[in-house]
């Protein structure tokens, strides 16, 4: 059993990347974001506690009946530390994949490029607030829950590896990105 998180900041990329890997590995995939779209694509905004909501009711019933899965965070917050830990009571495997951007303003500039072309918004203070606390809380808290975790850097939408860590082991394949990252974090 895999629980497969897609991680990062508002506009770092997770959903494009998450729909080809759910797409690629046939993993449900689930995101709060979508399920607000469904329950009123006029009004998401309106939505988002009930979205919330059913989106733990969905991760709850998929890990209760075994089941794979893929679902979307910000990780900016620790709501994620129990459906970790019970995933990982239950025997599952858990893959972090964590995308981000050089600066908050590159995050801030495609979730406006988002609303541009139809997309949803989200507060500017929000997104700021996010991309430092998602990246403090995935390095120094979630990454070590996981199995397996993989940080990609998606400037131009090419989704670059820049490390990993598997099997008790890090590798870092982009230094300098990985040293950015590291150095960026408060």
């Amino acid at each position: 059993m895999r629980l497969t998180i897609i991680a990062g900041a508002n506009g770092s990329g997770k959903t494009t990347f998450a729909l080809s890997y759910a797409e690629f590995s046939g993993l449900e995939f689930i995101n709060a974001d979508e399920i607000a779209k469904e329950l009123n694509p006029e009004a998401m905004d309106h939505e988002k506690f009930n979205a919330g909501k059913i989106f733990l009711r969905r991760i709850e019933e998929l890990l209760n009946q075994k089941q794979d899965l893929i679902l979307e965070t910000t990780m900016s917050g620790k709501y994620l530390i129990k459906i970790i830990q019970k995933a990982k009571e239950s025997g599952y495997f858990i893959d972090i994949f964590y995308l981000y951007l050089e600066d908050v303003i590159d995050n801030v500039a495609r979730v406006q490029n988002r609303v541009y072309n139809g997309g949803h918004d989200i507060p500017k203070e929000d997104i700021i607030r996010r991309y430092y606390r998602s990246r403090k809380l995935f390095f120094e808290q979630y990454k070590a829950m996981a199995d397996r975790w993989f940080l990609f850097f998606n400037a131009d939408d090419e989704f670059e590896e820049v490390a990993n860590f598997a099997d008790g082991e890090l590798t870092v394949l982009h230094e300098p990105y990985y040293n950015t990252f590291v150095g960026g974090l408060q």
